[in-house]
Formats: C-alpha cells, structure tokens, sequence
C-alpha cells in the first residue's frame, strides 16, 4: 500500500452536538504496512498507556467478551469428541454457521462450586472467602475482563457490562448473595455492577451527554434521546464520505445503517411499552392478580425483580443487548464486554421455549429424569443460539481484510459443570474468534486444568502479564493450537 498524504487517526470519532461516535477500522486508516495509525501516524498500541494489548495481523484491535450462562449443562447433550471439529453435538449444533471460528473446551474445573461462589469466581480464577457479609467479599483478585479494560484503555469505555437479572439481596447457605451476582470484580473486593437496560447501554455508547427525568410516581427514568444519533452526526459523517475512498464509503454507510437499525429496534421495543395506558383500577386488579398467583403457585416474585428488567421478551432482550456490544466492538468503543444471561441461580420462567415448562433452576436439578434432561438440553441450546447470534454478527463486521470476530476472543462458560450435583469440575467453556490470528479454531480440547489457565491463557494471548490472575502462572495447553 503507497503512503498516503492524508490519514485518518483508528481513534477518529464522528461528533455533533450530544453526541459522539467510534469508527469501525477504514482504509484511511491504514498507513503502508497496514497498520492503523495513531495521530502521528503511529500505530496505537505502541502507548502501552493508552492502548496495550494484542493486535490484529493490520492493526485491528482484539477484543475480548464473556457470555455467562448459569446451572451448567447436560453433557449428554453437549460434550463432543476431541480433535477437529467435524460434527457438533445436539445441544452445540447452533454453532454449526460459525464452526470454524470456534474451539470447546472439556473437563475444566471451575475454582469455587455452587451457584454463587461459582459466580464470581469464573472470571477471576479464584476461590472467594466464604461469608454472609456483603461488606466482607474476597474474591481473590479482578476479573481478567477488568485486567484487560485496565491495561488496553484508549476506547469510549474500558469495558461494558451488561446483565439481564437485577442483583440479589441477603445471603443463603451462609454465602452472600453479591457473589451470586456478579462475575465482574475491578479488584478482589470491588464488584462491577451491570447495566440492564440496552437504551442506557446504547446511549453511554452513542451520547455524549446525561439526562433524567421523574416520572409522576417520583421514579427517575432513563433518558430518552428525541433524536436519532446518526442525525446528529450526519453532517460530520457526510463531510467524512468526501474524504475517503469508495470502500470505507461503503464500510461506512454499512456500519451507520447497523447502529440505526438498533437505535429504532430499541426505540420501537420503548414506544410500544409506553402505548399501553394502565389506569388506577386496571392496576389495582393486577396487583390482585399477581398476589393471587403468586399465593396459589407458592413464588416468591418481589417488585423489584419484576420492573428492574425491561418488560420486553426474554430472546430480543438479549438479542438487543448483544447487538450493542457488537456496534461497540466494531466501533472501538469499547475492546471489553461481558453480558450475564442471568444470576448465579436463575430462577426465570423459560416456558417460551418449545418443549420447556418450568424455571431454569427448578429444571437444572432434574434428578437425572428423562423429562426433566430434556428440558434442561432445550435450555441449553438456547444459550448456545444466542451466543451463535451475536458470533454471527461480529462475522459480518468486516474491518480490513478480516473481520471482528477474527479479532476476538469471545468466552461463553457457567458457574458448574451440571445443576443437579453443583460441580465445580467439567465446566462448559467455548471460546470462539482467532484472538487476531493467534488462536488456531475449530478444535475440541480436552483435558485436565483450571479456568485460572484458561484467563492466564487470553491474559497471555493479548499481550498482558498473565500472573496477576487466578493465583499461579500456568496457562491452559492447547489454548492457542
């Protein structure tokens, strides 16, 4: 590639007045040896202050994302042979589109058991301290996503987290229930709490200023934007297009066309919550209805459990969150993410699924029942389909001759190994994406080790000092290839 007598900074942002936007990786961008640039043509990860960590084979940042499903799985269902993968397994088979990109990974033991030790410890690699008090948790050290956000920097965010279940309260078993909810930790005693809302996530993104307003109950609301960030950074977008070559024209009219297809998805999932008009007394006979209900099948449904999380279906909620992480990767807004499809325990109903009647807890302790492993299976394979979702959106996003899921190293994993027994050992772990070219995909490793070995291993991969997790040094054998 020639040198060019103009160049674009990787850390360009669209701009406008509220509001500003990461760039997906454009040929402007890329300097002869195709390398992006920073602003004095040098590459960014050169200021380990700024932007350390691993980069792709041009330059591309490599990202890394933790998808936490809990209650383990039905291995009958989920393991597979080692070696190359040429035939996944049932409850693996959604993968099938993306395959190639992918490596699972058996018999690793997770450092802690139980729903909520085994939380918070499947990304820190540490056993955390055994207490009911919340002021009292230990867990070791952070989290390897916070290990990777505090040494790479040089994005809109260090790290984006996201959950679908609001933080438990109290304690059970003699353990806090604030290990059960989080398995991001800054430090051994600080958790990182998640965002539950995909509107808030998108405008810490996308918006460059906060609002609230109170609604007539004396609640504060989310802020809701009354205009489209791709209008307010049209007019820097279009003097942008004149700039560039016919390529990152187009790579950028892909890219903005993604973030108005989420922006009106999630707007139109708002509006048409706020259509529905509830007065006093239809409120008044739900409440009797929900008290009913819940006296008559003996669940305990608190308030808060129920209005913390948007009131919109279970699949395009997530699907929603995982689009967000996806146009923050693609973006550089952020090079960490993490999303919880729920708590340590996750009690939610997951009857909308075809052949499921019952909670995910309830059903994870099936008692190795027919019926019951079924359902369980089912449960599984729609995690795996979510995860399969948003791999397949990272394969769209082309950035240079490659594309971000090329760039990334993108986890999925439990707390145990299967519901009944709350195993610690034989966790379910997938990591898909090349790491920038460092990761050979498409294999079934199987073998003895730790998570601990697991994180020292993508610690490792990106470039990072891989001893400050998990309390050891060894990494996992067959991480790489």
């Amino acid at each position: 590639m020639s040198k060019k007598s103009w160049q674009l900074s990787r850390r360009h942002m669209l701009r406008g007045v509220g509001a500003t936007m990461g760039l997906p990786l454009l040929e402007a961008m890329m300097p002869s040896g195709g390398r992006a640039a920073d602003d004095n043509g040098r590459y960014d990860f050169d200021k380990p202050k700024r932007a350390a960590g691993a980069a792709g084979a041009e330059g591309q940042p490599v990202r890394f994302a933790a998808f936490f499903m809990p209650n383990g799985v039905n291995h009958s269902d989920w393991d597979i042979s080692p070696g190359k993968i040429t035939e996944l397994s049932r409850t693996l088979y959604p993968l099938e589109p993306v395959k190639e990109y992918v490596n699972v990974f058996g018999g690793l033991r997770n450092s802690s058991g139980g729903h909520d030790r085994g939380t918070s410890s499947f990304l820190t690699g540490r056993s955390p301290k055994k207490t009911e008090n919340a002021a009292e948790v230990d867990v070791g050290n952070g989290s390897v996503d916070q290990l990777i956000a505090t040494a790479c920097g040089g994005a809109i965010l260090p790290s984006l987290e996201l959950g679908m279940s609001p933080p438990r309260r109290g304690s059970g078993d003699g353990i806090t229930r604030i290990y059960g909810s989080h398995i991001c930790w800054k430090d051994a005693n600080t958790p990182v709490p998640h965002e539950m809302n995909p509107q808030r996530a998108f405008d810490r993104l996308f918006r460059s200023f906060k609002t609230t307003r109170t609604s007539a109950l004396g609640k504060i609301e989310p802020p809701t934007p009354d205009k489209s960030v791709i209008d307010i950074v049209l007019e820097d977008a279009k003097s942008l297009m004149k700039q560039v070559g016919r390529a990152d024209q187009q790579k950028l009219d892909q890219y903005l066309s993604s973030v108005r297809e989420v922006e009106d998805r999630i707007i139109n999932k708002r509006e048409a919550n706020q259509e529905r008009v509830i007065t006093p007394d239809m409120s008044r006979e739900i409440h009797a209805a929900r008290r009913n209900m819940t006296k008559m099948l003996g669940k305990n449904r608190r308030k808060d459990s129920i209005s913390a999380v948007p009131q919109i279906g279970y699949r395009e909620y997530g699907r929603l969150m995982m689009d967000v992480m996806a146009l923050a990767f693609w973006s550089n807004s952020t090079r960490v993410s993490t999303l919880m499809f729920g708590d340590g325990s996750h009690g939610r109903n997951m009857s909308f699924i075809d052949g499921v009647e019952g909670n995910h807890h309830s059903i994870s302790h099936h008692g190795n029942k027919k019926g019951s492993l079924e359902m369980f299976s089912l449960i599984n394979t729609f995690f795996v389909e979510q995860y399969a979702y948003f791999l397949g959106r990272l394969q769209e996003m082309e950035e240079g001759s490659s594309n971000v899921l090329e760039n990334s190293m993108v986890l999925l994993g439990s707390n145990m190994g299967d519901g009944q027994s709350h195993s610690s050992g034989n966790i379910p772990i997938v990591v898909a994406g090349r790491g920038g070219g460092r990761i050979t995909t498409g294999r079934s490793v199987r073998g003895g080790g730790g998570v601990p070995n697991l994180h020292r291993s993508v610690l490792d991969t990106m470039n990072l000092k891989s001893s400050l997790i998990g309390g050891g040094g060894g990494t996992l054998g067959g991480f790489k290839a």
